[in-house]
């Protein structure tokens, strides 16, 4: 049986896993960090989701994380010395309301992103309809914009990490599931298939499966998996730009450098397949051509289906557990818009303990304990 033995173990290699660890390398220079993923490269959410990011919340933490992440991802290429670039692209993000009640929310907003100095402001659906012609009209009554806000693509984000990680002496090994967690005399044992790990202290970032992982040390989360899935159409003239998102219709909407338009639609099913449904073009399509109906004549070029997590606040956990040296990260559907920031303050955590961070405070596991939880506007549709 192979041992293999590091200071810092870090479960999941996607987005948040590897900010965190590109963070801690970077915080501790000499400290042993791996890094272990059951899949491949980019298999898991972070390379399965609309590549959006933007900083139009109506709670501040999530403005704070959005903000600090946008100002890092228009500086990736430099910070992880990364010349490719990460496809950065800042049409903006429209944010559309079909109620004179969700519009309310969105210039309620504005308020709380302009204490942030976020350049966001409110349209009406005039303003909406003529930066997107093909909009439909039926029940639009406005929206907010945010220049700054946009895409990237988490495959060249998450290469450029990658190749950071490696570059600061991060062990990174894919392939390598964890089949159980243990504790005694203070250790980590990490059950993985062949051998085991030990380690000093874990940070679990693999979002949905948290929950399994942590139930042999008995710690319970409420996290759940949310399957999404995608419509991708063939490459076309420019019909959509900025990026759009209906929080009515439960959709985003990115038409991408290459031309071709990507709609992620969520919806409620059971199970954490990450392959599309046969039927969810049928169930979908409706929806995107209600939403937009100048591409209903755009041919699909194929689906695809990704899970995320989701907590009962659809806010991410981020903090320590019960156990001690044993931390999560759990996106709640968002780990890529909001990993930079994510990285930055759990890495000031696990290393040196710093619970100083207001964000921390507020997401922290314990709070599903305490009944805390914590609301954004944006998201609760009552």
């Amino acid at each position: 049986m192979t041992v293999l033995t590091t200071d810092i173990l870090v479960v999941g290699a996607g987005a948040y896993g590897l900010s965190c660890a590109w963070w801690m390398a970077k915080r501790r220079s000499g400290a042993r960090i791996m890094v272990v993923d059951q899949g491949e490269f980019a298999s898991g959410a972070s390379g399965r989701n609309g590549a959006g990011f933007r900083m139009q919340w109506g709670l501040d933490l999530n403005i704070r994380l959005c903000q600090e992440s946008t100002n890092f991802f228009e500086t990736a290429a430099e910070q992880l010395d990364y010349p490719r670039g990460i496809e950065l692209k800042q049409d903006g993000y429209l944010v559309l309301a079909h109620s004179e009640k969700a519009l309310a929310k969105l210039n309620a907003s504005i308020d709380i992103q302009h204490r942030y100095g976020v350049p966001s402001e409110l349209l009406n659906a005039e303003d909406c309809i003529k930066m997107v012609p093909s909009l439909g009209r039926d029940r639009l009554v406005g929206g907010t914009f945010c220049a700054r806000d946009g895409s990237a693509s988490p495959f060249r984000l998450l290469d450029a990490l990658l190749i950071a990680c490696r570059r600061e002496g991060v062990d990174v090994r894919y392939g390598t599931k964890v089949l159980d967690i243990g504790k005694a005399n203070g250790v980590f044992s990490v059950a993985i298939e062949g051998g085991k790990i030990e380690a000093g202290r874990v940070l679990l970032c693999t979002d949905w499966a948290v929950p399994e992982l942590l139930s042999s040390l008995g710690v319970k989360l409420p996290v759940t998996s949310l399957p999404k899935e995608a419509i991708v159409t063939v490459p076309c003239s420019p019909r959509v730009k900025p990026i759009l998102i209906s929080l009515e219709h439960k959709i985003s909407v990115n038409q991408i450098t290459r031309g071709s338009i990507i709609f992620v639609v969520s919806r409620a099913r059971e199970g954490s397949e990450i392959a599309s449904t046969p039927e969810f073009l049928g169930w979908a399509a409706p929806k995107v051509v209600d939403l937009l109906p100048g591409v209903a004549e755009v041919p699909v070029l194929r689906t695809w289906g990704g899970v995320s997590s989701v907590t009962p606040d659809m806010q991410p956990i981020l903090g320590e557990t019960d156990v001690e040296g044993l931390y999560v990260a759990v996106s709640s559907y968002r780990g890529f818009m909001t990993s930079p920031a994510v990285g930055r303050i759990m890495s000031a955590l696990v290393l040196e303990d710093d619970t100083n961070d207001p964000v921390l405070q507020q997401l922290t596991p314990r709070r599903f304990q305490t009944g805390k939880l914590v609301v954004e506007p944006l998201l609760n549709q009552e």
